[in-house]
């Protein structure tokens, strides 16, 4: 097997070290969590963009990595609320720490899971790792509402152009979880059965979080369910803020073709690896069925600037955030984007400083002169790869 697929056991290997920190216990916890936190920004930062693809495929490896997080998952939960009878800032960092993998691992795992629609083990993982953040309606409408909605200004899960990444948040949540109840209760009507019957997959994601937060009473009471709620949260911001880059500002009208520039790529190594390749987000949405190692990063697809984490903090200070992503959008505007979703821009109040739109009369003299200008509809923006290779986004639709 290639050296390569041996780094995606990073965010595990993450995890083994953070649970032999809170068996210590004591400053070890902290240096851990810090740790993690530090490898998917500044070390992701400083070490730059891959240069190269994942290597020889090993599915079993993988598959074996992925089916490990939930019970490491389960582990640093029983710990952190052991952590809870020590009190202090034990229990803090063990809180920080468990909340942060939550998110990094439960989730990105549970993403990877959700979408092997054909696999019952693979979706009741996904199923229990969704319930570490109180997600219960992810596995219904990330695959069925935001892979036919995004970009479209009626999905939950893209950010708008403006919106701040906190406010974001509150309305993905929400929403999200009103649409992914709606499209679970449709499906059942359509069987014949009860949206409250025990087939409702929310319902039964609902009961994972439920059965962790009465283990947590059980084990360490009202301060381990405390500890566990505020965990989930924090992963649970976590996670949605990170959904926030990937799709910020980018626009879709709906009904019409997905494609590749509808996703924020990121070439970022560090971030390729501990998310297991979400940021060829781009490829993913083109083809949901790939796992992630056969994804690439696609040559037609806008890219961001630096990794998934280190943007989404930086979207937290909303003048460093439209430093860094107004250009982009300004440059989507005016080259990716199609007429009807420039007039979209337009229409909203979206338009940025530095796109150059044209308008009709200068597209009419284009086309009149046989001339392709540089906001042809037919021309798709060829970006080279990381590695200063022009990669091709085509593969087969699964």
């Amino acid at each position: 097997m290639s050296a390569l697929p041996w780094r995606y056991a990073l965010t595990n290997a993450l995890m083994v070290a953070f649970i032999a920190a809170l068996m210590q216990g004591g400053w070890a916890i902290w240096a851990v969590a810090a740790l993690a936190i530090l490898i998917g920004g500044l070390i992701d930062e400083a070490v730059g963009d891959e240069h190269e693809r994942s290597g020889g495929a090993a599915p079993l490896f993988f598959d074996v990595n992925l089916y490990a997080t939930l019970p490491l998952l389960v582990i640093i939960t029983l710990l952190l609320l052991q952590a809870t009878f020590a009190g202090g800032s034990t229990v803090v960092a063990a809180t920080i720490g468990a909340g942060y993998f939550y998110a990094l691992a439960g989730v990105t795992v549970a993403h990877e899971l959700t979408h092997r629609v054909t696999s019952p083990l693979a979706l009741m993982s996904a199923r229990a790792l969704l319930a570490f953040t109180l997600n219960p309606t992810f596995e219904t409408y990330h695959v069925y509402g935001h892979h036919r909605n995004v970009g479209s200004y009626h999905d939950p899960a893209t950010a708008r152009r403006g919106e701040y990444v906190l406010a974001f948040v509150a309305r993905t949540v929400v929403e999200q979880s009103v649409a992914g109840w709606r499209l679970e209760a449709e499906r059942l009507r359509r069987k014949g059965l009860s949206p409250w019957s025990w087939h409702n997959r929310v319902l039964g994601g609902l009961f994972c979080s439920l059965a962790i937060l009465a283990a947590a009473a059980a084990i360490a009471g009202a301060a381990g369910m405390l500890a566990f709620l505020i965990a989930a949260v924090f992963g649970r911001v976590t996670h949605e803020m990170v959904n926030y880059v990937q799709h910020y500002g980018l626009v879709r009208a709906d009904g019409a073709a997905i494609e590749m520039r509808h996703a924020w790529d990121s070439c970022r190594l560090v971030s390729n690896v501990l998310h297991y390749n979400l940021p060829r987000h781009a490829d993913h949405h083109m083809f949901a069925a790939k796992p992630f190692w056969e994804l690439d990063l696609a040559a037609d697809a806008p890219r961001l600037p630096r990794g998934y984490q280190t943007m989404s903090l930086i979207a937290l200070y909303p003048p460093a955030w439209h430093r860094a992503i107004d250009p982009l959008l300004a440059d989507w505007d005016s080259r990716l984007a199609n007429d009807v979703e420039r007039s979209l821009v337009r229409d909203r109040g979206w338009t940025v400083a530095g796109s150059r739109v044209p308008d009709e009369r200068a597209r009419e003299r284009e086309r009149r002169s046989g001339t392709q200008g540089p906001h042809d509809d037919s021309r798709i923006l060829s970006s080279s790869g990381c590695d200063g290779r022009v990669r091709a986004g085509g593969h087969n639709v699964r």
